[in-house]
Order: C-alpha cells, then structure tokens, then sequence
C-alpha cells in the first residue's frame, strides 16, 4: 500500500521563523557576515535535512514497535492545514535547546497528514528517564520474548497532533495505522518495527497520549496486524549497535581473503556489543571490536570491522579470514543464528568470488571456541536453511553509505570545504554528490572512493579540528570568540570584533598562538584551545565552548540531566560555569575532561545514558547488584546468592583470564581478580588486595555504567 510522508521541508519554512531560526539566521549573519535573506535561506535547509544517524547510541526499533503520543494539555482546533505546519514547527523550536532537533519520529495531524519528524533516525521522545522496575533499567520498557529494550533505542515515536482536550479524528487513526504497517512491512530490515504498539504512559509517569490511549495497543483500529514475516538475516550496521569509532583501520582486498572463521563470545546471549567493542579496544588494547562480523540467537547480524577490513580474531589469520562471531556461549545457538552464520559464508563466497575454507577458532588457534556445538556443525559443512541477507553488501565507488552520516550531511560538509559549485543539499545521492564526496575526501588525505565510513568521518573531523583548510577554524571557538580572546591577552591595536577572519584577524591569532607557545599557524584547532586555556587559568570568555556537535544549550541540558548541580543557566552562553559542568559530565561519562563537547563525548554521553545510571555511592545493594547481574548473564533480581558468584567468575576467567575456581565462593582471589580487571578496563587505581570495600565498589558502579566490565 503506497504512502505519502511529508518531507521535513513542509515545515522547515515556519520552523526557520520561528524563535530558535532565527537565531540560528542571526548567529550566521553575525560570525559569516551573510545577509539576512541567505542566512534564512540556510537555516530553512539544515532544518529541512536528514538528521544524522545518533553516534554511540543503540537503534534497534526492530526489538521493539511504536509509542504513541499526544500534544500536550489544553486544546488545539486547526482551521487549515497551516495551522498544523505551524504547529509541527513550534514544536521543534520548543525541543531544539534540550534534543538538537524534534524529538519525534512522525507526526499525524488531524487532517491524516503524515509529516517527517526524525524519520528512520532515532527519536528522543519516549521517556529516557523513566523510572527502574525490577526487570528493567532507567528509561527501558519489558517486552514479551525480547526482554529489557530502550524506550528510545528499541521504538519509532509517534504524535498524534491533538492534545488532552481533543479526540482523534478517523482520518488521524487511519493514518496512524497506515504509518505503523509501513514501519513494520515496507523499511528496510535495521530500522523496520517491531509488532508491538504501546501508550507513551506504558511504564512512564504521564497522562500522555491522553484520548489516543485506547488506541495505542494490539488489536485497536491503528494496529495493522501483524506484520508479513520473512525469513531473512538483516545486517544491522555499526552506527544502530552505538559502536565507537575506530582508532584505527586496516583494509584488506576480498582478492587476499581465502577463510571464514567461526567464534563464540564466550558470554551470555543477552550481552551487548558495546561491552564486547569496549573489552577490545580498552582491556585489549585493539582499535576496534575484533570481528567482522557477529550474530545474535535472533538470527540478526551485525557490522562489526566489516567486509574490507582486517580482524583481531585469530592470529596469524585475521588478513586472510573473515572471522564471524556468535553471541553466546557453547550451546546458546539457535537454528537462526547458524543460519545467518550460513548467510554470511556463502556472502562472503560471492563477494570474494571463490569458495572460502569454512573453519572455526579452535582449528587455527588453540582455544576451545566456539564450543562443541559450534564446531561440530561447522565441521559437518554449515547445514541449514538458505535465507538472504538484507544489507551489508561489499561498498561500492559511488554508492553512498549513509551508517556515519546522511547524505543530507555529507552534502552539506562538503560544501563547508569550500566545493564549488556548491551541492544541493537534498538528500539525494548521485554523480555529483560522489564527486564532491570524493573531492572532500581526497583533501582530508583519506581514499578518494565516495564512500563517507568511519576513516572519512575521522578524518573530516580532525581536518576542521586542526586547521587543515587554514584561515579562520571555526570548531572550537567562532571567529568572534577569537577576537575576544585576542584582545583579552593584550593585543594592539585591539582587533574589531565583527566575526570576519581576515588578515589582521590571522595576524593576531598568530600572536596569541606565539605567546601562549603554540605553533603560530593562524587556525585556532584544540592545541591552541587547549593551551589558551592553560594560560588563562580556565577563565575562558563567554563566548567559547565547541557547538558543532550539540548546542551550547543542548550541553547545558546534557550536564542538568546527569544530575549536576548547582544546575546550569540553560541559556546558551559557554562561559565558566557552563565549562566546569561539561568537564563533570566528561569525567562522569569517561572521556577527557577539556570542556570541548567533539565527537568522543557525544558517543561516550550517548552510550553512558542508554547504559545503567548507577549513583556511584560505593554501596553494593539492590540496584548494583541488579547491573552486575545484568552484565554477567544471571537473572537481574538484586540478590547476590552462589549463582551469581559462579557467574562472576566465569566472568572473569573469560574476559580477565583469571584462572579461578567456579564454585561460588567470593574469597579473596575472586576479589584480587575483580580488582585487577577493573583496573585495566577503566584504569581504577585500586590496591588489589582482596578486600571488598567501597573503593572497589565505585569502581564496579563507574564500569557498569560505562559498559567497561
């Protein structure tokens, strides 16, 4: 059944006029010099765009369905379609400070009008913060055969635009009901709905949907039914897991590929792939999450280095083996799983265009992975059903992947570099936007294929961080925020503070630059923020802090949120206080506390606030102990009896190597073996001497919350 969406540009135009627009219209015509009329004209476009993918946050709606949700108290009667535009565009101005752009995903008006929200990109509007249950953590709702799922990560939001006073017209359910059929049916795998259709109230402390609650439920009139099942493996991609960024990335022709290596986490089932990527990368030193690829029991499979890059899996074979992972433990994998494990292998045949050797761990290294029954099937020759995958196929020049960033992003960064001519920015990818991709790519110094992965999103960052296009870098401090502090330090004559980099400005940022012992290049990057800082004190002006990321506001809300207090001002000034809150959340979140909001904070944040949230109060009770559970693969019931010290020390044997005994007992070398593993996955500085005490419980709580254990 066809669809009609209204794009996000039906309501960019009233969104843009609004209070925030024009702000955002004023901030460019301040720092760029730009008209009014274009300045608008811009702002009209970036609110119009595709929203990035969130990075370091899990979107996995496939787990989960739909909530819905209303307007608000009071009334709302639209005489015309206008209104409803109008309306949808208030909205985003009120949610812009707190989530950076409309929390919803879709929204229905009265009329049955479907409008764009976020779209396919994860949503901020479901209840984050809603409250713990004894199967559940903060903002995670229980769902019947999937268990504990994020209420933003594992469901699409939807608004019915009408609010308390206000009954929902047929025209409104009927649309509703046509938007969650195409959710579940017509998207593509990683981001296609789950069957479940729950009030925004489910599990949360409000009245919302209000007079759509009966509806927002299986078997009301905007449930579609369940949708159509396919047998299929679905590639979820890197950015839908939340993973973190590479340090580093090592490609390999599919010509030097000649195995497929099979594995097993060694964990439980239930284990996410962040706390795998985070043992790699920080218990183990590697740059990345070792595999290939992994597979849960549902028969999903996810990205992990991919296709084109060489492993950390098997040494001696991670150049010429694909080697593939099974989220579990010896016993754990379901038929779906080998199915997709079987997908996978004879992808992998095609793309390389041979037949590879299909192996498993212990057969190229000695380990006992991936388990008896793992090994015997790969050894019986991989049997099962065929089904296809969906997504995930070999990168092609030209074929414009959009995991890292949109196509709507990707145009835009490169028309920030200065392509000429400029790229429509309309989400669409063809031979101009590949030319221009490869273009930008070319001059950030990283492989020219019009492909936008995680290596080009690095490079882009670092190339505007550090001043890779001379003159004027503008991330870490605008033009007139560099003026500022030019002055501040003495220079004369004193600069014209009007937000144009020209050559007097160059000339006194170099001077800066000189005096605070930098390399007096004129591009003010995060060596030179860094040492302004230094040389100031930490007495930055008010007009500093990076907001290419998230709004200053958005920070200000980001740090109330973690609990700071005294609570920041959110008024959109980046002046001391507002630096010391963002180095709390730093230091909280587990990145380097320099009060510059880039990329690491923003995944480290996102990953921190879908993660557990304990109060890091040294005391092991209910709750901590719950969130020890939950990581170690027991029932979450709060209860540390034998079962959960069997499997803590299983635990750590697997991932700490410690050697221990499992027989249940906390003795002091089950406690030196916490104590050591902690130290090396989030660098704790306990003394291991096998004593439990407060110490080693705050840094039990700090790695749960980080999913560091």
């Amino acid at each position: 059944m066809a669809i009609d969406i209204k794009p996000r540009s039906a309501w960019a135009e009233r969104a843009a006029y609004t209070g925030r627009g024009q702000i955002m219209a004023a901030e460019l015509t301040w720092t760029l010099g730009w008209d009014v009329r274009t300045a608008m004209e811009v702002v009209r476009n970036q609110i119009a765009a595709t929203p990035d993918p969130v990075q370091g946050r899990e979107w996995a709606p496939w787990k989960g369905g739909v909530f819905i949700h209303h307007a608000g108290p009071r009334s709302f009667a639209p005489d015309s379609e206008a209104d409803c535009i109008q309306h949808i565009a208030d909205i985003w101005h009120d949610h812009k400070p707190k989530y950076g752009d409309i929390a919803y995903n879709f929204l229905v008006c009265p009329h049955g009008l479907i409008y764009t929200g976020r779209g396919l990109v994860r949503g901020e509007a479901n209840g984050g913060d809603a409250p713990p249950t004894a199967l559940t953590k903060r903002g995670e709702v229980w769902v019947s055969g999937v268990g504990a799922v994020g209420r933003n990560a594992g469901f699409y939001s939807v608004l019915g635009l009408i609010r308390s006073a206000n009954q929902p017209t047929s025209a409104m359910l009927g649309s509703i009901k046509n938007l969650i059929r195409h959710l579940q049916n017509n998207v593509s795998s990683e981001v296609r709905a789950g069957d479940n259709i729950f009030p925004h109230s489910h599990g949360d402390n409000t009245e919302c949907p209000g007079n759509l609650t009966p509806y927002a439920q299986l078997g009301s009139a905007i449930d579609p039914g369940r949708p159509t099942v396919r047998p299929a493996a679905p590639v979820i991609p890197r950015v839908a897991w939340g993973a973190r960024p590479p340090r580093a990335e090592s490609p390999v022709p599919l010509s030097q590929r000649t195995g497929f290596a099979v594995h097993y986490s060694a964990g439980p089932p239930t284990q996410s792939l962040r706390s795998i990527q985070n043992f790699h990368m920080d218990g183990r030193g590697w740059p990345d999450i070792g595999y290939n690829f992994l597979v849960d029991r549902s028969g999903r499979i996810y990205e992990g280095r991919g296709w084109l890059s060489i492993g950390a899996h098997a040494t001696g074979y991670n150049t010429t083996h694909i080697g593939v992972c099974f989220i579990g433990s010896d016993g754990d994998a379901t038929p779906a799983a080998k199915n997709a494990i079987r997908a996978l292998y004879y992808a992998a045949n095609k793309n390389a265009g041979r037949v590879l050797t299909a192996t498993y761990h212990g057969a190229i290294g000695s380990t006992s992975c991936p388990g008896a029954d793992l090994r015997n099937w790969v050894i019986a020759g991989l049997g099962g059903d065929d089904v296809p995958i969906e997504g995930g196929g070999v990168p092609g020049a030209g074929s414009g992947i959009t995991t890292v960033r949109s196509v709507s992003a990707q145009q835009q960064a490169v028309n920030l570099l200065g392509h000429r001519p400029m790229l429509s920015v309309d989400g669409s990818f063809g031979p101009l936007t590949a030319a221009g991709v490869r273009w930008l790519q070319t001059r950030v110094g990283v492989t020219a294929d019009a492909n936008w992965g995680p290596l080009t999103e690095a490079a882009y960052i670092a190339y505007i961080s550090e001043g890779g296009g001379g003159g004027g870098i503008t991330l870490y401090r605008s033009v007139m925020a560099q003026q500022y502090a030019v002055n501040a330090l003495g220079y004369v004559p004193p600069l014209v503070q009007d937000a144009s980099f020209g050559p007097l400005t160059a000339a006194g940022v170099r001077w800066l630059q000189t005096k605070i012992g930098v390399v007096a290049d004129g591009n003010w990057g995060p060596a030179t923020e860094k040492a302004y800082r230094t040389h100031t004190g930490g007495n930055v002006d008010g007009i500093g802090g990076i907001s290419t990321i998230r709004s200053v506001a958005a920070q200000q809300n980001a740090v109330n949120g973690l609990g700071y207090t005294p609570a920041l001002d959110v008024d959109g000034s980046f002046g001391p206080l507002t630096a010391t809150g963002v180095r709390w959340l730093q230091t909280r979140v587990g990145v380097t506390a320099d009060g510059n909001w880039g990329p690491a904070t923003e995944a480290a944040y996102g990953s921190y606030t879908d993660g557990e949230r304990l109060v890091i109060d040294g005391s092991f009770g209910p709750i901590t102990i719950a969130a020890t559970q939950r990581a170690i693969g027991v029932v979450p019931d709060g209860s540390w009896g034998p079962a959960s010290k069997r499997a803590l020390q299983r635990h750590l044997n697997t991932w700490s190597d410690a050697g221990l005994v499992v027989d249940g007992v906390t003795g002091i070398g089950t406690v030196q073996a916490l104590q050591r593993h902690l130290n090396k996955m989030i660098g704790a500085g306990l003394t291991v001497d096998g004593s439990w005490g407060p110490g080693t419980n705050r840094a039990l709580q700090t790695a749960l919350n980080l999913e560091k254990f």
